[in-house]
């Protein structure tokens, strides 16, 4: 990665040369399509690092700069595709542990893609009419509806429920970001504030049913906020930090490469924006 900050202009720093790491190349989208071919191409686990593909193509470890320029990569340690280890080092040091990450929810969304189910024309008209959205109509032959499947649309809400939670212990104990559970129903969710005039907790994020128990400390539930009704729960899926972050990285996999052909003459307009 050096080697790509080595191309960047020299200035002065307090009387002291310094590579100018603001530099940015900016190409327009006809630029692009002038001088980039379509080449996707996935990374593989053996040809993660960027040097290291780049002698795979272009014969040189040199080039690692031409793998962040056609995929705007402005920040090699944190906009390329991390490796296993390096994903988890970086789960790590923003969330505190992997578990951390896992448990922290962020939202929740239509989980149309882990249900391939077709459903005949007679199950779609007995639904309710709530579920009907997350179905729609698939055309055979002839237009023929042929059945029913799940509305490919990422939909998302950004928590499923809201309650509050009146408690006998002190709530003073517990900070926003907490997770609170109920033992005897396996519930749990988010603290977001505290209200200890109240003694009561405001909790999102909401997994199973809470329910009131004054052996347990808790005496009264209210539901503040419903986003996602208990009838419809089966069509979403909740999405963790780690999820989420795992998801970003995977789509790092998906880069374009500009053909060799192009070297000489993208090197030289990377060089000559540089010294603009």
């Amino acid at each position: 990665m050096s080697r790509y900050f080595s191309r960047f202009p020299l200035v002065d720093y307090n009387g002291a040369p310094a590579k100018n790491i603001l530099a940015r190349v900016d190409f327009t989208d006809e630029a692009k399509r002038d001088i980039y071919s379509n080449f996707d191409y996935v990374i593989q686990d053996d040809l993660i690092r960027p040097d290291f593909l780049s002698y795979t193509y272009y014969d040189s470890s040199q080039y690692d700069w031409m793998i962040y320029l056609s995929n705007s990569v402005i920040d090699p340690y944190h906009d390329y595709y991390l490796s296993a280890d390096d994903f988890e080092k970086y789960i790590i040091g923003k969330y505190g542990t992997l578990a951390s990450a896992r448990e922290k929810t962020l939202f929740y969304r239509n989980d149309w893609a882990a249900d391939e189910s077709l459903i005949t024309e007679a199950t779609y008209e007995s639904l309710e009419a709530s579920i009907k959205k997350y179905w729609k109509p698939r055309l055979g032959a002839n237009n023929q509806i042929a059945g029913y499947e799940r509305v490919k649309e990422d939909w998302t809400v950004s928590t499923n429920k809201i309650l509050e939670l009146v408690l006998s212990a002190n709530v003073a104990a517990f900070d926003a970001g907490d997770i609170i559970s109920q033992s005897s129903t396996e519930a749990r969710a988010t603290v977001v504030s505290i209200d200890t005039t109240r003694n009561s907790v405001i909790v999102q994020h909401v997994e199973e049913e809470f329910e009131v128990s004054v052996g347990e400390g808790l005496l009264e539930i209210n539901t503040l906020k419903v986003n996602i009704p208990t009838t419809e729960n089966a069509f979403w899926s909740r999405v963790s930090a780690y999820d989420y972050e795992q998801e970003k990285n995977e789509l790092k996999r998906y880069i374009n490469l500009i053909k060799k052909s192009y070297l000489p003459e993208v090197e030289k307009l990377f060089i000559e924006q540089l010294k603009s």
